[in-house]
């Protein structure tokens, strides 16, 4: 029996090029299709017409869109529909949670909104405690009591989980639910939406660069290229080459001493209380790529953050080899510039209010001096280098995709002519082959320009292509690093081969020979590292 149905719907702003071409698609009750393609192919744009919204500057500019016989399009339509009988969970949890609100009490408005009249509070608080549980969260008062930002990724990814679940939806629309988290939380995830979802027979619209996902998930594959439907069918038939084996090009030139560099010493760093970066000493060559992995909550993104210098380092030095500090907040200011952070969130990071053009310009013209005619010109060849078209710089984030927004926020740092790029997961938004186009982009750069790049990431398979060393963070401590090949094929730590074990991707008979010997240590990764 059909619950959605699509037909001839066409997207697209008032006076420019569609971004959804005359689309049929159909949703059948307790079915899961998974909307598969480019970034900027209308995947994001075609689900969220599920739930009633159209993003600012585009308009519906044909075809008509129902689910469970309502239009949710119309103003009444969407009221009926959200929240109740469709639900969305998308790609960053941190948009989606208040940051000013505990979780147990966002969990409790949510189940409220959609409860009867009647409902008293020790039900609401057995049906938190009901929703966070089966997500596999704690329900102690100490975690109900945390803020967003007091949990992992992967935690606020299940928080967002829970929210969506509440009211028992028929129709989930799910956005990159797996993107941006380590490969042993992403497997998680993985396996809790797919049980969600099969356990009460709900249909679902995925969105997914996650071929893995999407072939344990999805009951049906539609692909899109530029806003139309080109392909349809079982996951297996769609996508046998995202599927197949994939064997890294791992490095094996050994890294030639620089006459400079960053050195970490035993830098720590904490959120309040509660210490997430303990005694980490790192080296990072000039011109090299360090990337740095580990589960979701070890500290990566707080140390990017300290050596970018925006978060305040307690004890400890980020220095460059010649003995000037670098990134200590406490002592000399970093020069302006010089070291920039790319951040896991182009949302947050970019101003909704601003074009594109006005985002790459400040740096330019504050940093740089240019003036208007040289602005305008490197804007075109920045937008050019992250492989964007010169027409999008009058956009705003709203009408971009996260692919887009993502090399958006590349571009901006990279208008500052930094000698350092700090990435926190910027690929996480990206499908696999615009992301490895970015980071053969940045290979260009740091061989060109001698630029450094920290690379925080989940994805194994990007640091085996592009790295030149890693550090794998657990609890907030250093527990491994070398060379890439050395830690990738030879690791020594039971968190490194779990994070090999669980990244299907990284498919070489090295990672394969880990396997076992991770399944027999996960029990290890709970002790604390010595």
């Amino acid at each position: 029996m059909t619950l959605a149905h699509v037909q001839a719907l066409t997207i697209g702003p008032a006076d420019g090029p569609a971004v959804v071409r005359d689309v049929d698609l159909t949703i059948a009750r307790g079915e899961v299709v998974a909307l598969v393609g480019r970034s900027g192919s209308g995947k994001t744009t075609l689900a969220l017409t599920l739930l009633g919204h159209v993003r600012p500057g585009l308009r519906v500019r044909g075809g008509t869109v129902r689910v469970d016989g309502v239009d949710p399009l119309t103003a009444e339509g969407a009221r009926r529909l959200r929240g109740e009988r469709v639900t969305f969970l998308g790609q960053d949890p941190a948009s989606a949670l208040n940051p000013m609100r505990r979780i147990g009490t966002q969990v409790a408005e949510a189940v409220r909104l959609r409860a009867s009249a009647a409902s008293g509070r020790a039900w609401v608080g057995t049906e938190v405690a009901r929703l966070l549980s089966g997500v596999g969260l704690p329900v102690d008062d100490s975690f109900l009591r945390r803020y967003p930002h007091g949990v992992s990724g992967g935690q606020a990814q299940r928080v967002a989980l829970a929210v969506a679940l509440a009211g028992s939806p028929v129709l989930m629309v799910l956005d990159e639910p797996t993107s941006g988290l380590d490969s042993v939380t992403a497997q998680d995830t993985r396996a809790l939406v797919i049980d969600v979802l099969r356990e009460h027979g709900r249909a679902a619209v995925l969105v997914s660069h996650d071929p893995h996902l999407v072939a344990g998930l999805a009951d049906r594959v539609v692909e899109l290229d530029a806003g139309r439907v080109v392909r349809e069918g079982a996951p297996r038939d769609i996508l046998a080459a995202r599927l197949a084996p994939v064997r890294p090009r791992l490095r094996t030139a050994p890294i030639e001493p620089p006459s400079a560099g960053l050195v970490i010493r035993d830098v720590s760093a904490s959120h309040g209380s509660h210490r997430v970066v303990a005694d980490v000493t790192l080296r990072v060559p000039a011109g090299s790529c360090t990337a740095v992995v580990g589960p979701s909550g070890s500290g990566k993104s707080t140390l990017a953050r300290c050596v970018a210098g925006l978060h305040r380092i307690e004890a400890g030095t980020v220095r460059w080899e010649d003995g000037k500090p670098a990134a200590d907040r406490s002592r000399t200011p970093v020069p302006r510039g010089h070291i920039q952070l790319v951040q896991q969130d182009p949302v947050g990071a970019l101003n909704p209010r601003e074009t594109v053009r006005r985002a790459l310009s400040r740096p330019l013209r504050g940093l740089r001096r240019m003036d208007a005619d040289r602005t305008r010109a490197e804007v075109d060849r920045l937008l050019g280098l992250v492989r964007l078209p010169v027409d999008i710089a009058d956009r705003r984030p709203a009408a971009l995709s996260g692919g887009e927004r993502q090399r958006v926020a590349l571009a901006r740092a990279l208008a500052a002519n930094p000698a350092v790029l700090v990435c926190d997961e910027i690929t996480s938004a990206l499908d696999p082959e615009i992301a490895e186009t970015v980071l053969d982009l940045l290979d260009e750069l740091r061989v060109g320009l001698g630029l450094t790049v920290v690379l925080v990431t989940h994805d194994l398979t990007l640091v085996a292509r592009h790295a030149d060393q890693v550090a794998v963070l657990r609890q907030g401590r250093l527990v491994e690093w070398g060379p890439v090949e050395d830690v990738l094929t030879r690791p020594r730590e039971a968190v490194t081969r779990q994070l090999l074990a669980s990244a299907p991707s990284l498919a070489t008979a090295e990672a394969a020979g880990v396997t076992a010997a991770a399944e027999a240590a996960g029990a290890d990764l709970g002790r604390a590292p010595a």
